[in-house]
């Protein structure tokens, strides 16, 4: 039996290990121009449509993030370990009092922890949804026993004692994440993949694969 409460033989980390930022495609270009922002800084402009809970939001403000470099959540560009998280599930089901809209516009911006230490970015973790004041935090990339990847990795969160809090264990980077750290734009159809090269061609972006990746969606 493990700790989160269910005997399940799946891996470990995996390696590269592969993180994921949701927003809408609308995004793509102005994060193609000017890197994907935390989101105190997102908040001041360049945030056309708002997909997360406005409580929740608020509480990243304030929570305080107790590894180097500090400051609080929301100065971080966040990253799931799985596209297939409770957030995407609550907007999928209309859970989400500000967002209406659904996921089939979603993208998910696609790099690994690996890449984003090689280019010397600041980069913390949490071990499980990092506004919860249980939240632990480590700037250190042993992450083999501080992240649950049982929960990370299996497809139903619920079998496992707090596997919702445990699924949303974030990869969290320091103010700003450059248009090169991504390897990959995947999509849940195609006419949204179109759509994202479009924006990306008009933004003069280049780099990142565009896939459609419908088994990463509810």
């Amino acid at each position: 039996m493990n700790n989160w409460g269910k005997i399940e033989a799946v891996p470990g980390r995996p390696y590269p290990t592969s993180v994921f930022h949701m927003t809408r495609v609308e995004h793509l270009a102005s994060i193609a121009r000017s890197g994907l922002m935390n989101d105190n800084a997102a908040q001041s402009g360049t945030l056309i449509h708002e997909i997360g809970n406005l409580d929740i939001k608020a509480r990243r403000r304030a929570r305080r993030v107790d590894a180097w470099p500090g400051g609080v959540v929301a100065d971080y560009a966040p990253f799931y370990f799985n596209p297939r998280s409770p957030m995407q599930s609550s907007i999928h089901k209309g859970n989400v009092p500000s967002y209406r809209d659904g996921n089939d516009r979603l993208v998910f911006l696609v790099t690994s922890t690996q890449r984003l230490r090689d280019l010397g970015l600041p980069v913390v973790v949490s071990d499980r949804n990092a506004v919860l004041d249980v939240a632990q935090f480590t700037d250190d990339d042993d992450l083999d026993d501080f992240v649950a990847w049982e929960v990370i990795r299996t497809r139903y969160w619920n079998d496992y004692i707090e596997g919702r809090e445990l699924r949303q264990a974030e990869c969290l980077v320091h103010e700003r994440v450059p248009w090169t750290a991504f390897v990959e734009v995947a999509c849940k159809s195609q006419p949204v993949a179109d759509e994202a090269s479009r924006a990306l061609r008009v933004a003069g972006g280049t780099g990142p694969h565009i896939t459609v990746r419908p088994s990463w969606y509810f």
